[in-house]
């Protein structure tokens, strides 16, 4: 599971500047001193105007300076007791952004959390609001709180970030849709280290090992 967190939040990384045309930037978290609790990363919203066109979620992000984001990949847990801790990292981080501004930072630090589906217990603990395929709104809260389920997201570029988190037959789905989008070399990696089924693993490895070279293929 290291060598797929480490390839999905690069994913993440890379794609919040090359798929958005760099209206966000991913900045990996330092340990957050007063928890000492270890978070993904967070969105550094730099040109919210560009993120107007793009598809859900990312206009959410227009009115925040950062976003806290944490990627709950295929087999992770996420249960009440991880949401919490999730939510206590947030707590954490927006602590921190009070203490380290002066005069003190006055906001609310957003939390998204991306998961391959919603989890069936979590309509029972909050009120859960869809306002786009698969993108809900999580409250009511003093703080945006979103849940993004992955597998019920639409196959778009701009969106290929948050694939990362797909599972079953959503995830092979992502996988045969970015095979023809993406350079073989990429796309042969992403296979490797994400939980694709067998078929679906080996239909691609034969069809890339066939492929045009990298540099003939869309970016």
């Amino acid at each position: 599971m290291g060598r797929l967190d480490r390839f999905a939040k690069q994913t993440f990384a890379a794609g919040a500047v090359r798929f958005v045309v760099s209206p966000t930037a991913w900045k990996e978290a330092p340990e957050v001193r007063r928890e000492r609790v270890q978070v993904a990363g967070h969105l550094r919203v730099l040109r919210p105007e560009g993120l107007a066109t793009l598809a859900a979620p990312w206009p959410e992000a227009r009115d925040h300076e950062e976003v806290r984001v944490e990627l709950k990949l295929a087999g992770d847990c996420v249960d009440v007791a991880e949401v919490k801790r999730a939510l206590l990292r947030r707590q954490a981080r927006e602590i921190e952004r009070i203490e380290e501004s002066s005069p003190p930072w006055m906001g609310e630090e957003p939390l998204w959390i991306v998961a391959p589906d919603v989890p069936s217990w979590l309509p029972g603990v909050w009120g859960l609001e869809r306002f786009a395929p698969g993108c809900y709104r999580i409250g009511p809260l003093p703080f945006q709180f979103l849940w993004i389920a992955a597998n019920e997201l639409p196959l778009l570029d701009d969106l290929v970030p948050f694939m990362m988190a797909r599972s079953g037959r959503a995830l092979d789905d992502f996988a045969e849709w970015i095979a023809s989008r993406r350079d073989a070399d990429w796309v042969l990696t992403m296979i490797e280290h994400m939980p694709v089924s067998p078929k679906t693993r080996e239909d691609l490895q034969r069809k890339l090992s066939r492929s045009d070279p990298p540099d003939e293929r869309q970016h």
